[in-house]
Parts: structure tokens; sequence; C-alpha cells
């Protein structure tokens, strides 16, 4: 085809689950059958990359710097924080309904393997909120792996106990390996409710 093609093609390749039928597909799409949309599409991300940006206090996603919509909204329950990976997994909770309060994204998990430690991870703002905010339950949401229980303990020995915060994991109905993502509104909310002390 055309260098160009090719490196589009290449480029939609990175999107997650995008294979490269799909990949093509889309280039397809864009560069000969709707050229608007591609131009529209191409405008709603250099403008969401130069708007968007981790929220200061949770990490999710917010906008020039300033606390998101969830941390600045005060009818949220303030002294419970829900613990998860990504700011991806804060939108499969929220659309469960099943939580009303806070969030701390840590940005992955513990994984000596992949040579993240705490120092890549978004713990030691969390311990800082901890003190600063007068937290009394902290829960893991966090995949149900060995790295997401390495992470899991690492909070509960240098964030959770030395401060008195009780600790919480939530009930799991997926099978091991599984991320929270890809969980139905409906486990969620019942891994959720029926959240145990870790």
């Amino acid at each position: 085809m055309s260098k160009s093609f090719d490196r589009l093609k290449s480029a939609l390749k990175k999107l997650p689950g995008t294979g490269i039928k799909s990949a093509e597909r889309m280039a397809m799409y864009l560069a000969l059958e709707n050229r608007a949309d591609a131009a529209e599409i191409a405008e709603s991300i250099t403008a969401a990359l130069g708007r968007i940006t981790p929220c200061p206090e949770c990490f999710g996603l917010s906008e020039n710097g300033q606390p998101c919509e969830i941390c600045s909204d005060k009818s949220r329950i303030p002294d419970i924080v829900c613990v998860v990976e990504k700011a991806s997994d804060i939108a499969a909770i929220e659309k469960s309904g099943a939580w009303r309060g806070k969030y701390h994204v840590l940005g992955g998990k513990l994984s000596p393997i992949k040579k993240i430690g705490p120092d890549k991870l978004n713990l030691a703002s969390l311990a800082r909120r901890a003190e600063e905010s007068g937290i009394t339950e902290i829960i893991l949401a966090l995949s149900n792996d060995i790295e997401a229980e390495a992470t899991c303990h690492y909070i509960q020995e240098r964030v959770a106990a030395p401060r008195g915060i009780r600790l919480t994991r939530i009930g799991f109905g997926l099978p091991s390996g599984s991320q929270l993502g890809f969980a139905d509104s409906g486990t969620i909310k019942s891994a959720l409710e029926s959240r145990k002390a870790f």
C-alpha cells in the first residue's frame, strides 16, 4: 500500500484489543471512507492529550492538573478510599453504582520480575493521604493474582497497620488472574458489598 497507510495501521494496532485485521479496517475507514471522522478523531485526541492529566489527589483522570470530579464531590464518603490499579478501574466501579467514596490509583502492582517497586507506584502518596486525610478504611480493589497479593501485603504493612487503618479486600467473583476492568457491573457491586478484612 503506502508508507503513510502502514504507519497509521501500526499506530492503530497499539490500541488495546486491536489486532492486525481490526487496525487495517480502521485505517482503511479513516483514510478512504470517512475523512471527516478521521479529522474529528485526530482533533479529539490532540485536545484530550493537551488537557487530561492525573488528578493530584487520587491519580484518576482529571483536567489541567485540577482535582477530579470525584475528589471534588463533597457528597462522597471522605474517609474510606478504594485503591485500584488503573484509572480505568474507577470507570468500571463507577458504572456499577456500588461505591460513593473516593479512590486512589496505584498505577500498577508490585512486580520484581518487571522491576516495578514501590517507588514506581503511587504508594508514597497513598501513605501521605492516609496520614493527612483521616482515612479510616482502605478497600483493596486489585486484580486477583500474585502481584496484587504482594501489593496488598505491602499496603497492609507500610500504610494501614502503622496508622491503625482498617484494611479490606473486595470479594471476588472472578477467576484467578482476572482484572477488575473486565468484570460486569453486577460482579463489581457484589465484590464491593462482600468485602472482607485483609
